[in-house]
């Protein structure tokens, strides 16, 4: 790779890990100061830092890799538009998954369009299964997420310790829970009632 070749690696949300997409990236040759990281942007996010730094570095001539074609966004249209603009500044783009070299050809253009609808078609159908796995759920009394931590017993027993004066921290090590945890219930509508 040249020290014109520069990286995008994307992950939508702060619980995904970039590892996968950085080994990648570093096995194809991108110098680590040349890959950009967007941490917790969906690909179709209005604003995207991380891809207007890219934007910012490459000019005629560079070359641009991303791991997989989502990488540059979610939306057909969107990653088209962008291929089309980075090619027009004389940028070419390399996926490395498929492997696939966009040049503004025909064929280029004919595969990136169905690519990119199959990611779009898929992004949408888990979004639309979750949805209606979540209404299913709620019909039969369950509400999704994670438990809770404490029990509405813990959750009093907090209350009056905080009401006692005593710290957040040692009411967490007492119940064996985050002071995040202590500090939530303490502004949970109704704590105050609780406590006289």
């Amino acid at each position: 790779m040249t020290s014109r070749t520069f990286a995008l690696a994307r992950v939508s949300t702060d619980r995904q890990a970039l590892d996968r997409q950085l080994d990648a990236l570093r096995a194809a040759g991108v110098a680590r100061d040349h890959i950009v990281v967007e941490h917790g942007v969906s690909g179709d996010a209005a604003q995207r830092d991380g891809l207007d730094e890219l934007l910012l570095r490459v000019r005629e001539g560079a070359e641009v890799l991303v791991a997989e074609l989502s990488r540059l966004g979610r939306r057909t249209v969107e990653v088209l538009s962008l291929l089309r603009e980075l090619n027009g500044r004389g940028v070419t783009v390399r996926c490395l998954q498929p492997a696939l070299v966009f040049d503004g050809s025909p064929m280029a253009t004919l595969l990136v369009t169905l690519l990119s609808a199959v990611a779009e078609m898929e992004l949408e159908t888990l979004r639309l299964r979750t949805r209606e796995g979540l209404v299913a759920a709620r019909a039969r009394g369950r509400v999704g997420g994670r438990p809770a931590a404490l029990t509405e017993a813990q959750r009093r027993e907090v209350v009056r310790m905080r009401g006692e004066g005593r710290p957040s921290a040692e009411v967490a090590a007492i119940l064996g829970v985050s002071e995040r945890t202590v500090r939530r219930v303490n502004r949970t509508p109704g704590a105050a009632l609780a406590q006289r």
